[in-house]
C-alpha cells in the first residue's frame, strides 16, 4: 500500500484547506467542508487507494472521499483497528 504522499498528481494536493480535516462536531462548516472534500474525491484517480489508506491508517480527516464516522462502520465490518481507537477503548 503506498502513502498518499506517493500519488501521482492527485486532487486534495491542488487544494489547499482545513477542510480535509472538518470539525467532528455536525454544524453547518463541518458539514459544508466535508462536502466539498468529497466532491473533489469523487473526482480523484486515487480515490479507492486513499480510501483504503484512510481506512487502515487515519483517524482524523477526509481519506477517498470517507469520513471518520464512515470509516469506523467499515473498520468494524472488517474487523480493523487502528492505534487512536484502540487509545479511545
Amino acid at each position: 500500500m503506498r502513502e498518499p504522499r506517493e500519488y501521482e498528481n492527485p486532487l486534495c494536493a491542488e487544494v489547499s484547506g482545513d477542510f480535509w480535516f472538518p470539525d467532528t462536531k455536525a454544524d453547518v462548516n463541518a458539514v459544508q467542508d466535508a462536502i466539498a472534500a468529497k466532491t473533489i474525491c469523487r473526482r480523484c484517480s486515487h480515490r479507492t487507494e486513499c480510501a483504503d489508506w484512510g481506512i487502515r491508517k487515519e483517524y482524523y480527516g477526509i481519506w477517498g472521499g470517507l469520513t471518520l464516522k464512515e470509516r469506523q462502520v467499515i473498520r468494524r465490518q472488517k474487523g480493523i483497528r487502528i492505534h487512536q481507537e484502540e487509545e479511545d477503548a
